[in-house]
């Protein structure tokens, strides 16, 4: 099925790409959300693999909530977590390898 006739079965728009966000920071899986959604879990996918907004605001639902979290972690490294420590320093690591 093409994208065109996948817009027709899920209306991709404003309110749609907002709530895929917020669901999505939840870190609820694809099948969760389409459940929430009231969609079909594979056109959810279709359309996360064919329509770009629609893939980052499930990217960026994702992302932002996983930096709030890397966030409080180096707060608590900040302020002498020595678990918090570890972990951010792991972060760190990887981090620089992945930018080597």
């Amino acid at each position: 099925m093409n994208l065109t006739k996948q817009a027709a079965l899920i209306k991709i728009d404003e309110e749609f790409l907002t709530d895929l966000e917020m669901y999505a920071s939840l870190m609820f899986s694809r099948q969760e959300i389409a459940v929430i959604l009231e969609v079909d879990p594979e056109d959810l996918v279709r359309v996360l693999l064919e329509e770009k907004t629609a893939s980052i605001a499930f990217q960026r639902g994702r992302l932002k909530k996983e930096a709030e979290l890397r966030k409080g972690i180096f707060e608590l490294a900040s302020n002498g977590s020595s678990p918090a420590q570890a972990f951010a320093m792991k972060l760190i690591e990887n981090a620089k390898m992945e930018d080597a």
